[in-house]
């Protein structure tokens, strides 16, 4: 039988985690006998680790023996085809599935998140957006009006996929049994990415694993100009550690 570790981040958002788990709970229904589905929370309330401070200390200590690991934030609902889906998936040279993350407030599918590696011209120009407010809050504009056209893709290798919700598979863990992410918060995509890259395995976008993403619960309550400060750190240190 396989197994699935799911890890969710919650900060002052228990109706969305409540949701969340529901959602999995009935999604793990269907595999019953095919799959064990077990659920950990990140609590981040009371002492906010980051995204990824809460949940890679939950990784850290129990990834290992699961055939599939996830990190998600809880302002989403699983499909509730989603572990079925799963069990019929192949996984043997992949490190990083990623789902269908439908938006419907912005009508955007938010994988493939990035299709192709970044270059240093990438982080010169995200390097700008970062360094002022104005210029983020119009790049976040311009971001959203983009999406309104965005378009759907079939079953097909990425470089990464989107932060809200990541799946990696046993072959990841057995090569990273242990993590800690450099920085507070943000850049995750590019880091999970990298270490993909580096395993010499593959990121894969998965259509038919369906997930609704109901919208930024956990960030939205953060002002722009930290979102902004933090970025620029993560993507100052992801640069230094990967991109020499």
């Amino acid at each position: 039988m396989k197994k699935y570790l799911l890890i969710c981040v919650t900060y002052h958002s228990d109706e969305e985690l409540r949701i969340f788990t529901e959602s999995a709970l009935r999604a793990s229904e269907r595999v019953k006998g095919k799959m064990q589905v077990d659920i950990e929370v990140a609590d981040n309330g009371n002492n906010n680790r980051g995204y990824l401070g809460g949940a890679l200390s939950i990784y850290n200590a129990k990834a290992q023996g699961y055939d599939f690991v996830s990190i998600s934030n809880v302002d989403l609902k699983l499909a509730p085809d989603f572990f079925e889906q799963l069990v019929k998936i192949n996984v043997s040279d992949t490190g990083w599935l990623a789902p269908d993350i439908y938006t419907d407030k912005i009508n955007r599918h938010e994988n493939p998140c990035m299709l192709a590696r970044p270059t240093k011209r990438n982080f010169i120009i995200w390097n700008i957006i970062y360094s002022s407010t104005l210029i983020y809050r119009l790049y976040h504009a311009l971001y959203v009006l983009k999406s309104q056209k965005t378009k759907e893709y079939p079953p097909c290798e990425i470089y990464a996929g989107h932060g809200s919700f990541m799946l990696f598979t046993r072959a990841f863990v057995a090569q990273y049994p242990e993590l800690h992410f450099p920085t507070f918060m943000y850049g995750e995509e590019i880091w999970f990415a990298e270490l993909v890259r580096a395993a010499e395995l593959k990121t894969r976008y998965l259509p038919a694993l369906r997930i609704d993403n109901i919208g930024n619960i956990n960030t939205g309550l953060i002002n722009q100009k930290q979102k902004s400060a933090w970025s620029k750190e993560s993507l100052h240190a992801i640069k230094k550690i990967f991109f020499r």
